[in-house]
């Protein structure tokens, strides 16, 4: 570790092909990068975060999530063996965990980022990361001098499943990445494209409500011709059982799976799409949703866990157990331009207060709080008000 950094960064979730928790670790190190000089990042992946003024330390490569479980008992070792030992030597201020995994017992004082509870709401989705949240992460977050929670919501799970004193648990909302997602042209005319499609972002998983939304859409095509986007991946089994709902449902000609690609390919599907439909049960915060409306998609939502407070008053909000409800959800905004206009404008509004740069200045200054640092090191800028 460099030895002018005074805050070490684990970043070992990152791996080579990041998706998920590790794009979270690359936009929010990148972010504190332009207003920071005084940190070290750990990762297997280097090169996955660009040009950084940080140094990055290696970690083996054997401890990359593209393992599978091979790799999370690989990284627990590495974080309680190798990056203890670091941290004893180096002595930094403190260290940030971009997830809840971290050093228990650590030499030095840590902060520790927990996205969602999602394995302890939807265990049998989960079946060996439940343990791991009922059994290490809350020795972690014991551990912790501060944890930040992606959203209130999941806030308020960590404060309902740990015992954790509710003034140590700080809400930072993430950003979404603008120069990937935005709004390109007007996105707005009299009626949709001549072969109007409805779409959805997100895994293919039980908690996502997959099935009462293709109920959903089959009452839809009751009343108005178009087709439904899948866009997620997920355990063929459960994916197998999703193409069979929609073989009996009549659907196999109307809805099309598409699987992970570039953000720019996903930027074309927001920006193409009637709206987006992201029906979940339970989200720790909700990214699509910004995505979308950063684009001029207007979105539907579940009225359910993080889900309104992402998305305020700039989406169509339903009870995700009512597949009639989303149905007329969906085709009030195919068929009404002036509702599609409406939420178009309110979610290009919506999105202006989520910006990386704002989570950076948030996370900065509660590491600052958190190890007693000063803020020369950190450009200033105004922290706006909560969204």
């Amino acid at each position: 570790m460099a030895a002018d950094a005074r805050l070490a960064i684990n970043a070992s979730i990152v791996g080579g092909n990041p998706t998920g928790l590790g794009i979270y670790s690359i936009k929010l190190i990148r972010a504190l990068d332009e207003i920071r000089n005084d940190f070290f990042v750990y990762a297997s992946s280097g090169g996955a975060f660009g040009s950084l003024r940080a140094r990055t330390g290696r970690v083996p490569r054997a401890t990359r999530p593209d393992y599978g479980g091979l790799g999370h008992v690989v990284r627990l070792l590495w974080l309680q063996g190798a990056l203890r030992l670091w941290l004893s030597k180096t002595r930094p201020q403190g260290l940030l965990n971009t997830v809840p995994e971290g050093v228990l017992r650590s030499p030095v004082p840590q902060v520790t980022v927990v996205h969602d509870l999602l394995p302890l709401r939807f265990p049998p989705e989960y079946p060996r990361q439940q343990y791991y949240f009922r059994f290490l992460v809350p020795r972690i977050l014991s551990d912790s001098r501060l944890v930040i929670a992606d959203s209130g919501h999941t806030r308020s799970d960590i404060l309902d499943h740990y015992d954790v004193p509710a003034g140590k648990v700080k809400v930072i909302y993430p950003g979404y990445d603008s120069s990937a997602f935005f709004c390109s042209g007007p996105n707005s005319s009299p009626q949709p494209r001549q072969d109007p499609y409805i779409l959805y972002v997100g895994n293919l998983l039980p908690h996502k409500n997959l099935p009462r939304l293709l109920d959903a859409f089959a009452l839809l095509r009751r009343r108005r011709s178009c087709r439904l986007i899948i866009r997620g991946e997920g355990r063929p089994a459960y994916a197998r059982l999703l193409r069979e709902r929609i073989e009996s449902l009549g659907l196999r000609d109307a809805v099309t799976f598409a699987g992970y690609a570039g953000e720019d390919s996903l930027r074309r599907l927001y920006s193409d799409a009637v709206c987006l439909v992201l029906p979940s049960l339970g989200e720790g915060f909700g990214l699509p949703v910004l995505e979308a409306m950063a684009c001029g998609t207007p979105v539907i939502t579940a009225s359910a866990s993080s889900l309104p407070e992402v998305a305020g008053d700039a989406a169509l909000m339903v009870d995700p157990y009512d597949a009639l409800g989303l149905a007329d959800a969906m085709y009030r905004t195919l068929t009404d331009s002036g509702l599609r206009e409406d939420l178009r404008q309110r979610g290009l509004r919506r999105v202006s207060a989520f910006t990386w740069e704002r989570t950076a200045l948030e996370m900065s200054r509660l590491l600052d709080g958190a190890f007693g640092q000063s803020e020369a090191h950190c450009r200033a800028l105004p922290l706006h008000d909560r969204a």
